[in-house]
C-alpha cells in the first residue's frame, strides 16, 4: 500500500488559510486586507476585542493579527480565547503601545510575533509569509499522520490470510507484528516532524526522510 502525495498535497493546498484582522483603527485595518490578499488567503477584518471574539467563535481560523489596545477586549484576551478554540491559532501581536512587558506578556500567551507601530508593510507581510508557511506546514504534517494512521489500521478477519488466522500453528501472531510496525512507523514520522519543527531539518531534507519513510509502507 503506498500513500498518494501528489493528492495529500492537493488536499492540503486546495484550502484557503483563514485570517482574522483586529484592528481598530479601521483605515490601518482595510490597508492590511489589501497588502495581505492573496488567492490562497481568506481575510476578515473586525475593528473591537468583543467582536473578533465572537467572529472567532462563529468559525474557525488559522491566524490572528490583533492590536493589543482596542475597544472591547485587549488583544491579549482576544489571543487567549483565540487559542482555547483552536490550540493550533497562529497569533501575530501589532500594537503602537509597545513595551518589554506588554512583549513578554504576548510571547507568554503564544503569540508568534510582535510588531511594533508604526510598522514598515514589508515587515508584516513578511511575518504573515512565514505564519502561512507555518499553517501549511502543519496542516500537511497532520494530514499525513491522519493517512499513514488510515494505512495502518488493524486489519479484520475477512482481510487476513488463511496462514494469518492461525497464528498458533504458523508462528509469531501477525496482528502483534502489525501493531509493532504501525507504532514505528507513527513514532518515526513524528520525529521527523519534530526535527523539522525545531530547526534540525531543512525542507528537502525532511522531505527526503518523508518519502523514504512513506516507501517503506507499500
Amino acid at each position: 500500500m503506498t500513500l498518494d502525495e501528489n493528492s495529500m498535497e492537493k488536499e492540503t493546498t486546495d484550502q484557503k488559510i483563514r485570517i482574522l484582522i483586529a484592528e481598530d483603527e479601521r483605515s490601518i485595518g482595510e490597508l492590511l486586507v489589501e497588502v495581505l490578499e492573496e488567492e490562497d488567503r481568506e481575510i476578515d477584518l473586525v475593528t473591537d476585542g468583543d467582536q473578533a471574539i465572537e467572529t472567532l467563535r462563529q468559525r474557525p481560523y488559522d491566524i490572528l493579527i490583533t492590536d493589543l489596545k482596542m475597544p472591547g477586549a485587549d488583544g491579549v484576551t482576544v489571543m487567549k480565547e483565540g487559542r482555547k478554540l483552536y490550540p493550533d491559532l497562529v497569533v501575530i501581536v501589532v500594537t503602537g503601545f509597545a513595551s518589554l512587558e506588554t512583549a513578554i506578556e504576548a510571547l507568554k500567551q503564544g503569540a508568534y510575533d510582535y510588531i511594533k507601530k508604526p510598522f514598515r508593510l514589508d515587515e508584516i507581510k513578511i511575518s504573515v509569509k512565514n505564519a502561512c508557511e507555518k499553517v501549511t506546514l502543519e496542516r500537511e504534517n497532520r494530514l499525513l499522520l491522519q493517512k499513514l494512521k488510515e494505512c495502518l489500521q488493524e486489519p479484520s478477519k475477512e482481510e487476513l490470510s488463511p496462514a494469518e488466522s492461525y497464528p498458533m500453528v504458523y508462528g509469531s501472531p501477525p496482528l502483534e507484528v502489525f501493531e509493532a510496525k504501525r507504532s514505528k512507523f507513527l513514532e518515526e514520522l513524528e520525529r521527523l516532524i519534530r526535527l523539522k519543527q525545531e530547526g534540525f531539518l531543512d525542507e528537502i531534507e525532511f522531505q527526503t526522510l518523508k518519502k523514504h519513510l512513506l516507501e517503506q509502507l507499500s
